[in-house]
């Protein structure tokens, strides 16, 4: 199973297809884009698990978005 992902590198992601982390809710980043559901990350330790890396990288490619 793969490893975790350091919560920098998927702000990164989100970062570079427009998206902005609007506000934290505990261990929740909370990122928004105009006209899109918002996109709630949870973070523990500065790691993100990888089931929700994958599903990031799942939605960014259904809305053609998907870059690396």
């Amino acid at each position: 199973m793969p490893s975790d992902v350091r919560f920098s590198e998927v702000r990164k992601l989100l970062e570079s297809h427009g998206w902005i982390c609007g506000r934290i809710r505990g261990s929740h980043h909370i990122f928004t884009k105009d006209g899109e559901t918002p996109i709630s990350i949870p973070v523990h330790r500065q790691k993100v698990k990888y089931i929700y890396v994958r599903e990031l990288k799942k939605k960014l490619e259904e809305d053609g978005q998907a870059g690396t």
